[in-house]
């Protein structure tokens, strides 16, 4: 399958990012201890972080559902690793993430397209990925593969979601497929050494491995609100403990009695969703809904809760390192945390953020959603790196280039919606980028040497490049989809130039590319978040008010090769798209509510993708295949 081209709803407007790369910044990553918990944030928040195993080195390895893997030292130092394309040259999905018995960690691709678990070379950083099978008896098409778990040996477990299918690879790479009837969402070891895992429908099943054989037992609540069932760990006690975010409840199920016991969390509609044993005797759960950590008392079933410093960071996944530390991924916010259980968060619970349902469908929000007037369509995009080529002048950006936040709004005179700007911050985000070289070194043949020399380093010489916007983005609606119409000014700042310099307006309609084929919406997040990729060409006008009076046009245009046809210019930008429903309470401003339909085929592109593919059959257990997978770095 070949990189699709989305024209739907919101996401179109990632297009704008390719007009406004030319100023950039690097957010470098800074940790902080907080009451009790240390949270170091990632160069770039929106990657999403998920899944989190802890290092033999005292740090943590995370999976970035839009980004790659990366790794947190024990002093907060923060190292990023890209995942390999997949054989469709499709982008990965990183997603759940675990360490073997054997220490090798290993994670998930959570692709709809090409499901994959990879291996991590934690000297290097390098991963080596194994393609699943998508056809035969039993297989793992359509899996979206979220969770993964240390079996012996050094073998592997993970679930295969709607494929139906039970995974266990060993270290060589062999992959034994299991049929369930169930769809496997998160997996454990359980104290029996049978492998126990939570079904999307809100039942525990128990796969024997020896036998294939599967047992499901119906949870009493799991029925209800969504996700039915979050993540699941063996306990202190001998029992299974699972969360149950859609009913915002705990529970544990005997391995030898089947009893089911069930436990409400404090809060109501917190959303609890990750969960790991802590070395004090209790479980500890996240809750995405109320930004808090909760503690499990499985004697009493007793649970606490304790407020994490920033609301809004989502807390998805959580586990134990060998030292007893807890690390947690936020991805509301972009942060890994970690906390001793024995000296638990110092802040007060707390409170959740409203539900969709209260009840049964409890929302865990992104700080991006509370930029947005709740019910409306709101979006975030960043760039996150490549290039930026206008006539003679080319330009690489670092992580975190700019960002575009605003919600579907009504149309204008145009007739096209608008993207409104939030109702919290500023629409266009950037700060100036130094132009390496300076002036002269844009100068044409001799600018590259000039630009080394020590009169590179004048003042008189340097030049930053700032933006603002020429007007509205507009959202464009036509029979073919939907795009995005942008107009930009680029400001070029130097002591010589002045402070009119400009070239502009830069007016273009583009639509991305999924960088993974799709968007995928995992279940421990309340937001849709997918890399996009933009490839596309824009004309640009010549440069004015360069100086006094306008004198040093020309110099400016000679040196840039302005006026540049489409043909001359080019941009190659990856980024970061995330959609979700807003939050803020705020009003919409008069005039600016979107029409029905406008936000009627937003709203369609959103339950899409937050709706998983079931098979039309489910193979019934037990049954099993085991193939040798082939390596691919």
């Amino acid at each position: 399958m070949r990189h699709r081209h989305s024209r739907t709803g919101s996401l179109a407007l990632a297009a704008i990012l390719g007009m406004t790369a030319l100023a950039a910044f690097s957010a470098p990553a800074a940790s902080a201890d907080t009451g009790g918990v240390t949270e170091t944030a990632l160069p770039v928040a929106d990657v999403v972080p998920v899944g989190i195993a802890a290092g033999a080195d005292g740090g943590a390895w995370f999976a970035a559902n839009a980004g790659g893997i990366g790794h947190v030292d024990a002093g907060g130092k923060v190292t990023e690793y890209p995942v390999p394309d997949n054989s469709q040259k499709l982008a990965g999905i990183p997603d759940g993430m675990a360490t073997g018995s054997d220490g090798t960690v290993w994670f998930t691709d959570l692709s709809g397209v090409v499901p994959r678990v990879g291996r991590v070379d934690a000297a290097t950083g390098k991963s080596t990925l194994y393609e699943l099978p998508t056809t035969g008896d039993v297989n793992f098409a359509n899996a979206q593969v979220s969770d993964i778990t240390a079996g012996q040996n050094g073998a592997m477990w993970f679930t295969g979601g709607y494929s139906g299918a039970l995974g266990r690879i060993d270290p060589s790479g062999n992959v034994t497929a299991y049929a369930t009837g169930l769809a496997p969402a998160t997996v454990t070891l359980g104290p029996d050494q049978a492998v126990w895992f939570t079904d999307k429908s809100g039942s525990i099943g128990r796969l024997d491995p020896a036998t294939g054989a599967v047992t499901s037992y119906q949870t009493p609540s799991g029925g209800n609100g969504s996700p039915a069932l979050g993540g699941i760990v063996a306990g202190p006690d001998g029992r299974l403990w699972f969360t149950e975010p859609g009913v915002s409840k705990v529970g544990s199920i005997d391995p030898a009695t089947h009893e089911i016991q069930e436990y409400g969390t404090p809060i109501a509609d917190s959303r609890p969703f990750g969960i790991a044993a802590g070395k004090d005797g209790r479980l500890w759960v996240t809750e995405s809904a109320t930004s808090n950590v909760a503690s499990v008392d499985p004697v009493s079933g007793a649970i606490q809760e304790y407020g994490l410093p920033k609301t809004l960071s989502a807390p998805a996944e959580i586990t134990a390192a060998p030292g007893g530390d807890l690390w947690i991924t936020e991805p509301g916010r972009g942060l890994i945390g970690r906390f001793d259980p024995s000296a638990p968060p110092a802040a007060n619970p707390n409170p959740a953020v409203p539900a969709f349902s209260p009840g049964a469908y409890p929302n865990g929000a992104a700080a991006f959603m509370n930029r947005c007037p709740a019910g409306q369509i709101c979006q975030t995009q960043v760039t996150t790196g490549g290039t930026v080529t206008i006539g003679s002048f080319k330009q690489t950006l670092p992580a975190g280039a700019i960002r575009i936040t605003g919600y579907l709004g009504a149309a204008d005179g145009t007739g096209d919606p608008v993207l409104a700007p939030p109702v919290v911050g500023q629409q266009l985000e950037s700060a100036p980028v130094d132009v390496p070289g300076g002036l002269i070194g844009q100068l044409p043949l001799i600018g590259p040497i000039l630009g080394q020399s020590p009169a590179a380093m004048w003042d008189v010489n340097k030049l930053t490049v700032t933006q603002s916007l020429n007007g509205p983005i507009h959202v464009s609606l036509d029979g073919g989809g939907i795009g995005a119409k942008a107009s930009l000014n680029i400001h070029l700042n130097n002591q010589l130039l002045g402070s009119s310099c400009v070239i502009g307006p830069l007016n273009a309609s583009l639509s991305p590319t999924f960088s993974a084929g799709s968007p995928a919406f995992d279940d421990s997040i309340s937001w849709i978040a997918a890399q996009i990729s933009i490839s596309a060409p824009v004309a640009v006008p010549a440069a004015k008010g360069c100086g006094p009076f306008g004198i040093l046009d020309g110099v400016i245009n000679q040196m840039m090769g302005l006026p540049s046809p489409e043909s001359k210019n080019s941009m190659s930008l990856t980024g970061v798209l995330s959609l979700a429903g807003g939050i803020n309470p705020s009003n919409v401003p008069v005039g600016l509510a979107p029409s029905a339909t406008a936000k009627a085929k937003a709203s369609q592109f959103l339950k899409k993708a937050r709706t998983a593919k079931k098979p039309a059959h489910v193979a019934k257990a037990p049954k099993k295949v085991t193939l040798r997978l082939k390596a691919r770095h």
